[in-house]
């Protein structure tokens, strides 16, 4: 049985460690704050606030708030999409069964942390012309990110489909409208729209005639 004398002191963390540290609390703290508080009052005092770091850290890791913001993004993309593949990794190989519940995967993904933040910087981006010129090019990367991970989402049948870009983009488009509505009007009918883009996805899986 280990004693006390047994137990060395605990392990100090190196540097880069405690750097990897304050960078993660930057983040999180970020996206709290957009969601919480939205673009406009989520300033860089705040984020270092909640995150319990001093000025000078925060300035060593990021020299301007849309910097912060666009790496906030690409962390809490990078949990989105780790969750996504963990849930469709349960998913049916069966096509037609795979479809219909990997739309409800997407959908109820539409509904987090993610599509809140992004929305922020959207509606902010429209008048912030340093934002918006960092936001453009990041946007566009993102969004092949997220075109592939729809595609092993909804199984190979559906992305070797020849108009399964433009299907995508259909999915995608109409649903960030239907969850911009949710986020003004909580109480607005939801079943309606998820059989219509069941319809639409599962016209795909069926056979020619």
């Amino acid at each position: 049985m280990a004693t006390t004398a047994d137990v060395g002191p605990p392990l100090r963390r190196t540097q880069a460690e405690r750097r990897a540290g304050t960078r993660t609390a930057l983040l999180r703290a970020t996206v709290e704050a957009l969601v919480e508080l939205g673009y406009a009052r989520t300033t860089t005092q705040e984020v270092q606030r909640r995150a319990g770091v001093s000025r000078g850290a925060l300035t060593h890791h990021f020299t301007s708030k849309a910097e912060l913001m666009l790496a906030a993004m690409d962390h809490l993309y990078e949990e989105f999409s780790a969750s996504v593949r963990r849930a469709a990794a349960e998913l049916p190989e069966e096509s037609t069964a795979r479809v219909r519940l990997g739309v409800e995967l997407v959908w109820q993904r539409f509904h987090g942390p993610l599509f809140v933040a992004a929305m922020e910087l959207w509606t902010a981006a429209r008048t912030d012309p340093e934002l918006r010129a960092a936001l453009l090019p990041h946007e566009r990367r993102l969004g092949a990110q997220l075109r592939q991970l729809a595609f092993e989402v909804f199984g190979e049948q559906v992305a070797r489909h020849p108009a399964a870009e433009a299907m995508y983009q259909v999915l995608l488009t109409s649903m960030r409208g239907q969850a911009l509505t949710y986020a003004l009007q909580p109480d607005a009918p939801r079943d309606q729209f998820l059989q219509h883009w069941l319809t639409i996805i599962e016209a795909f899986t069926r056979p020619a005639a």
